[in-house]
């Protein structure tokens, strides 16, 4: 079982691979997402690179290896479900589920969260419209468009906050 500090590493790297046009998640975005220094990440990354989880390629970033996208996935399937449990069942504030779901997220076991995502009938998508992913680590792609990229006169619809 990987520590906390690992899932938290893998999630944020997949999250900056997916915000980026090489796929390549940059040391200097990871290390302020993760709000530590540029030194400890690149210290990580390079254990996340010797234990098989990630790619590290010095001054350009790194990349999730298969073994590490599926953490990652799962980390993130079970953020999205205990937000979406906080936000349906326990009636949280949205914009508050984030912290309570970052400290939830690693403690959870799979047959609680299996539960959750039963009574919540199996949700597609979190409070803030980000895909869940699958058991199987499969993530529903998001067609969208962001607000500045569309005619001003339209009509559209919100289906996910950033």
């Amino acid at each position: 079982m990987a520590s906390s500090t690992i899932e938290n590493y893998v999630k944020q790297i997949y999250l900056l691979e997916q915000a980026s046009d090489s796929g390549m998640a940059p040391m200097g975005k990871l290390a302020q997402s993760l709000d530590i220094t540029p030194g400890t990440a690149t210290t990580m990354v390079k254990a996340l690179a010797d234990s098989g989880l990630a790619d590290y390629e010095p001054r350009v970033g790194v990349k999730l290896s298969p073994g590490g996208r599926r953490l990652a996935l799962h980390v993130l399937r079970r953020h999205r479900l205990v937000e979406s449990f906080l936000v349906k069942v326990l009636d949280l504030d949205w914009a508050e589920v984030h912290e309570e779901a970052e400290l939830l997220e690693h403690v959870i076991s799979d047959k609680v969260l299996d539960r959750i995502d039963a009574y919540l009938n199996r949700p597609q998508r979190d409070p803030h419209g980000d895909p869940i992913p699958s058991p199987d680590g499969t993530v529903a792609a998001v067609p969208s468009r962001c607000l500045h990229q569309v005619d001003p006169v339209g009509k559209y619809r919100v289906i996910r906050m950033l």
